[in-house]
């Protein structure tokens, strides 16, 4: 059913409206996100005091523009339980292609093995050469090449990741997603560095993660099985680095990491701390976010836990290990 629905019509809208959002230069979803909390305020206040007919129009046309278009926009974003989001209609890459079963030994040799690439193919200046752009650019095509030899339909064409507003970087903060892909207006965008310190490797990651979004795959765990696959079949050396990283960040061992990665991390880390320091709004709301148990969760992204039990079918390791021949194989 989606797979039509997605050939027919939801492809071509996609195709249409990334190609007008990609080439404007600022973020639509922030203006869109401000117009309909003006819209709402006006809605309230119009409701509020003028409950006469002559303002009944004008009460419909700030209800669409301000809460409807605010419901909307939330709900196609397939984070909640009722989504408008059409690739929450179709099944995971876990429940289409199934999975094999994954042995803690033999996972914890897959670990080592590329812990042991990663650190003797590790080149700080190759990795520092790596942009947000050209890793758009690159995985934009993997994931073309990685669908095409899964069997699946293509997405459209990204050319585009823009910088969050105040607005989206404020909720992105709070609710632990610096980076975002919008269905409704198939627009990406990735938080400023100023305002989340971050080692270099998770922006480029995030690129590739939110390029695999666009390709019509809401679901986080379909997008890092995507992400990874899309990365560890490229060539070259850089780009496996990211695939390692991106695969070892997830695996909940202890890992040796290269020590110009470690002092990355250490330097990034209180660059964090100091940023967060002026934003005590932010600070405070987490706290409740966390309370609240509303925060965004690592499972989601196929992470595991330190102390955790090993899954054999654990989602996307066991995932990736069965498309893996697939997409290598390929090649």
């Amino acid at each position: 059913m989606f797979e039509f629905y997605w050939k027919a019509a939801g492809l071509p809208l996609s195709r249409f409206k990334g190609a007008i959002t990609d080439s404007i230069p600022f973020s639509v979803v922030e203006i869109a996100l401000w117009l309909g909390i003006a819209s709402t305020l006006t809605w309230i206040v119009l409701w509020l005091r003028h409950k006469n007919s002559s303002t009944k129009i004008l009460r419909r046309f700030f209800f669409f523009l301000g809460p409807a278009s605010l419901i909307a926009l939330a709900l196609g974003q397939g984070a909640l339980p009722i989504s408008l989001s059409p690739s929450s209609w179709r099944p995971s890459l876990t429940q289409k292609f199934g999975t094999d079963s994954v042995y803690e030994t033999e996972f914890k040799l897959w670990v080592k093995e590329r812990e042991t690439r990663l650190r003797n193919e590790f080149n700080w200046d190759g990795y520092q050469s790596l942009s947000e752009r050209e890793v758009l650019e690159t995985c934009d095509h993997s994931l073309d090449t990685v669908l095409m030899d899964l069997g699946l339909p293509p997405g459209r064409h990204v050319r585009n990741i823009k910088a969050m507003g105040p607005l989206t970087t404020t909720m992105g903060l709070i609710y632990g997603g610096p980076a975002f892909h919008d269905p409704v207006f198939s627009e990406l965008a990735i938080i400023r560095r100023e305002k989340l310190p971050t080692g270099h490797h998770w922006r480029l990651i995030a690129a590739c993660h939110e390029t695999a979004h666009a390709k019509g795959f809401t679901r986080e765990m379909d997008a890092e099985i995507l992400t990874q696959l899309a990365l560890m079949r490229l060539p070259d050396p850089r780009f496996r680095v990211l695939a390692d990283i991106h695969f070892l960040e997830k695996s909940g061992l202890k890992i040796q990491w290269p020590d110009t990665l470690i002092a990355e991390s250490r330097q990034v880390r209180a660059e964090r701390l100091e940023v967060q320091k002026h934003q005590p709004v932010i600070h405070f709301l987490q706290r409740w976010v966390l309370k609240l148990h509303l925060e965004n969760s690592g499972k989601k992204y196929g992470e595991r836990e330190r102390e955790e039990k090993w899954n054999p079918r654990q989602p996307y390791f066991a995932t990736v290990h069965r498309l893996q021949s697939q997409i290598l194989g390929s090649q």
